[in-house]
């Protein structure tokens, strides 16, 4: 019985060698690209049959002051002043509170002009001069429509010119994280006049990977004042693995967009990087696409043939070994009857 054991053993000793199956060196592709287009990197991703996952912080939306100012605006027409001073009121605090954010440079200075004509109303004539000056300062070149403002309100508009151009000027600065949008009375800081009328000014600040900042400056010479725009923060590494194991990916590829620069890379599952590409980007991600493509291509797998494989030497030698041994153990345990061996390889019957 051990004898045809060891024949039957012998007869089973082939291997067939299979194709590995084709699939990606990760499974997941996790993003943090603060204000840039991630389609280009989440579009091979889904081609390599990687899930995605975009950590990015998401854009702002739009501020709702602009409403408010008009609202007020609109309950100022239609004489129901008391809805008038609450709103533009409140639209007042917010620009102060975020340096105009949403306004432009017109709804900014229409802001100050409707407080001049409710403050004339509540027969508040310095607090009225004061916001007319203010919406002077933030559009010193605006020419008022005269369909929509009567010409005492255009001429108290040109005494204000004339007041502040009498004040001088400063250069104001604004030192802002990099890639970051700075807006001055509701312009482009880079398209809007330096230096410029002494008086307050409103400051906005906005990043794609920071918070927004804003305040309201107040000019009396030249000065350069600090953006304080809170950090967002990007995931974290570890973050980012307990993420990609929760997903129960084999590896996964990082994204992350620092200050321009774009890298991509490789991570197992247990943490440890494995390859990485970079690229300089702007407002898309379509130059990293590429590197991505080459992180997330599936190993290259070269299949031994079934012969050449060790083990498959090692099972024949333990088996020829076993079978000859064997009646070397039967003659030493004094076994008088023969001994008979026989295995078939390829239809020959050996011995």
């Amino acid at each position: 019985m051990p004898v045809r054991a060891f024949a039957v053993l012998l007869g089973i000793v082939v291997l067939a060698a299979t194709e590995a199956e084709a699939r990606p060196a990760a499974d997941l592709v996790i993003v943090w690209a603060p204000g840039a287009q991630v389609e280009p990197v989440a579009g091979v991703a889904r081609d390599a049959g990687a899930a995605v996952i975009d950590r990015s912080p998401p854009p702002r939306g739009r501020s709702d002051a602009a409403a408010v100012v008009k609202r007020g605006i609109a309950a100022y027409d239609a004489l129901q002043i008391a809805d008038a001073v609450k709103l533009l009121d409140d639209a007042r605090a917010a620009a102060d509170r975020t340096g105009g954010e949403g306004l432009s440079q017109a709804e900014l200075s229409d802001l100050f002009l409707y407080r001049a004509l409710v403050k004339t109303q509540q027969g508040d004539a310095t607090g009225a001069w004061d916001e007319l000056t203010a919406s002077v300062i933030v559009a010193p070149t605006r020419v008022l429509d005269p369909a929509r403002f009567p010409p005492r309100v255009a001429a108290e508009i040109e005494r204000a010119r004339i007041a502040v151009a009498g004040r001088g000027t400063a250069t104001l600065t604004i030192d802002a994280p990099i890639n970051c949008a700075v807006a001055i009375d509701g312009v482009d800081a880079g398209k809007a006049p330096n230096p410029r009328i002494i008086g307050p000014h409103w400051v906005h600040v906005t990043c794609a990977d920071r918070g927004p900042w804003g305040a309201r400056v107040e000019v009396s010479g030249d000065a350069t004042v600090a953006a304080r725009n809170p950090p967002i923060a990007a995931p974290s590494a570890d973050e980012m693995l307990i993420q990609a194991r929760t997903a129960g990916a084999r590896a996964f590829v990082a994204v992350e967009v620092v200050n321009g620069i774009a890298t991509a890379r490789l991570v197992g599952n247990d943490g440890r990087e494995r390859d990485r590409r970079t690229a300089t980007v702007t407002t898309t991600l379509m130059p990293l696409a590429a590197g991505v493509r080459e992180l997330l291509a599936p190993p290259r797998v070269i299949e031994a043939r079934w012969y050449q494989s060790k083990w498959v030497w090692a099972a024949g030698a333990a088996v020829i070994a076993a079978a000859i041994l064997v009646p070397i153990t039967a003659a030493t345990a004094g076994d008088n009857s023969a001994t008979e061996v026989n295995a078939t390889f390829g239809g020959a019957t050996w011995p």
